[in-house]
């Protein structure tokens, strides 16, 4: 059985076709737009402590989110009239994520995660196009 399995890897190995890294990237468009025509957004700074994780972790966070140009009045009044609200939908996000949310290089998790609730406060999918996250520092506590 083990000779089989090695037989098969190996056959796989040698005679296998790799996938082609190019396909699919014929549609393909930029997901931003230019910096002439989106503005970018202070939207918080918040430290928020997390204890998913072996031990509690402080997070200092900065969040920035862009939006097209033309919604700009829309997105100003939401941040002034909401900021509370804005505040406690990210502190939520922050203190429920798994700590490997939490390590990701990119943290693209919590990007997706913040658009999209940020989006459905606003009540418009669209609004939001990008959600920035310039500061990120992790403090250790509880030594």
């Amino acid at each position: 059985m083990i000779v089989e399995g090695v037989a098969i890897f190996l056959g796989m190995k040698f005679f296998g076709s790799h996938p082609d890294p190019t396909k699919g990237l014929e549609g393909l468009q930029p997901t931003t737009q230019a910096w002439t025509e989106t503005q970018e957004f202070d939207v918080a700074n918040l430290r928020v402590l997390n204890r998913n994780g072996p031990r509690a972790m402080l997070y200092s966070v900065r969040i920035v989110v862009t939006a097209h140009y033309s919604k700009k009045d829309k997105v100003e009044e939401f941040l002034k009239g909401r900021k509370s609200t804005i505040e406690d939908v990210i502190s939520q996000i922050l203190r429920s994520a798994e700590e490997k949310y939490l390590a990701e290089p990119g943290l693209e998790t919590l990007r997706r995660q913040l658009r999209f609730e940020l989006n459905a406060l606003l009540k418009d999918e669209g609004v939001i196009e990008q959600v920035l996250i310039p500061e990120f520092t992790p403090l250790p506590t509880g030594f």
